[in-house]
């Protein structure tokens, strides 16, 4: 899941490499100094991609399918989501004949991040993005972004159940910093 080019992205995701630098092993997010956490929320989980386009975009990090499962940290200079490792998630949509080997492979080294106190993670710099446009529908939130750079992402925020108060706060939180930067 380690996204090799997000060194300088306003987005990043990965999984060990985050271990002891953005999450402890014990789960919850290593702050910087002078971050503070705004806000927490379980049952999340996003989608996050490096482009608008309608066809083969590539992905920067992938929800997993059924109920969101996910924490998703606000801070006063980032937006985290960690989740545990789900095994069965990751393999199931491999287990066919032609995707046996691949699923063996992939089962194995998850339950070795798993062993480890792995999880995978999403991290946002709002800092480094401009809203650009926002989309709502009942436990989804899409916002389209444009960063600092020029690249544009788009953003899907899922929730176990719909809570608009907390799609008011990510907007809220993505645009103030938007215009403070």
């Amino acid at each position: 899941m380690t996204n090799g080019d997000s060194a300088g992205s306003a987005i990043r995701s990965g999984d060990v490499d985050g271990l002891g630098r953005l999450y402890s092993e014990f789960g919850g997010p290593i702050l910087h100094s002078q971050e503070v956490i705004l806000a927490e929320r379980q049952g999340c989980d996003l989608a996050a991609y490096s482009s608008w386009r309608l066809f083969f975009p590539k992905r920067i990090f992938h929800p997993l399918p059924g109920k969101p499962s996910g924490t998703i940290h606000v801070t006063s200079h980032r937006l985290i989501l960690l989740r545990e490792i789900d095994v069965w998630k990751e393999v199931k949509p491999l287990l066919t004949p032609l995707g046996l080997p691949t699923a063996a492979e992939k089962e194995a080294k998850l339950n070795r991040q798993k062993a480890i106190g792995a999880r995978q993670y999403c991290e946002i710099f709002p800092s480094q993005l401009q809203l650009v446009r926002v989309r709502r529908k009942s436990g989804l939130l899409d916002m389209r972004l444009t960063g600092t750079e020029g690249s544009k992402y788009e953003v899907f925020f899922y929730t176990d159940r719909d809570d608009p108060a907390f799609f008011d706060f990510l907007e809220r939180s993505m645009s103030q910093s938007s215009l403070s930067a």
